[in-house]
């Protein structure tokens, strides 16, 4: 009654111009609450979605590189971890700009555009370890194809995990090494 501005029939338009008036006058009225409604539900149910992703021992414990850690070791990594999404088509990271951390992912996919060929990352694996390892500013951008969820690990806290699990330093270094390694010529026989 009220959105549409008829009341309880206490007054009614009775000419054609007043019932045209009053009728475009209902279904503005009506979009003005309907259409920020929308909005702020749409909103409201994005915002829920990001809040249900935490950082969950169970959610640690799957990421194949803290495989074979006993369960104090994953509660203290996870307390290190970070959850973030990142849209689909998002740069998370970009080629040339300081390392302050790096991701692992937990759903989705991104792409690393490295030379000669982009490379895919999908559910369990990690990026942005490189220019941590070494230092230096980002050596590839990094994109979501799709919506991301990652945890992310600060600069401090890799170094700090380094020093405490080489055998995790050790993993990641490898994983590094291959990655930066550049592909083998073809063999003629």
């Amino acid at each position: 009654m009220t959105i549409a501005t008829v009341g309880y029939g206490d007054m009614t338009p009775i000419t054609v111009g007043g019932r045209i008036f009053a009728g475009v006058t209902m279904l503005l009225g009506i979009a003005m609450f309907a259409v920020p409604a929308g909005i702020l539900a749409t909103g409201f149910a994005s915002e829920i979605r990001r809040r249900d992703f935490v950082v969950t021992w169970n959610s640690v414990a799957k990421v194949p590189l803290f495989a074979g850690l006993d369960a104090a070791g994953i509660a203290s990594i996870a307390r290190l971890l970070k959850p973030q999404i990142a849209p689909a088509h998002y740069a998370i990271v970009r080629r040339g700009e300081p390392a302050t951390a790096m991701f692992f992912i937990m759903a989705g996919e991104v792409e690393v555009d490295v030379q000669p060929h982009p490379v895919r990352l999908r559910s369990g694996q990690f990026f942005g370890e490189i220019a941590l390892l070494r230092d230096t500013q980002r050596t590839a951008t990094v994109t979501a194809l799709s919506e991301v969820q990652l945890l992310s690990l600060e600069a401090s806290d890799f170094r700090s995990l380094m020093e405490q699990y080489p055998d995790i330093k050790e993993r990641v270094a490898k994983v590094a090494e291959g990655r930066t390694k550049p592909p083998e010529p073809p063999r003629s026989t």
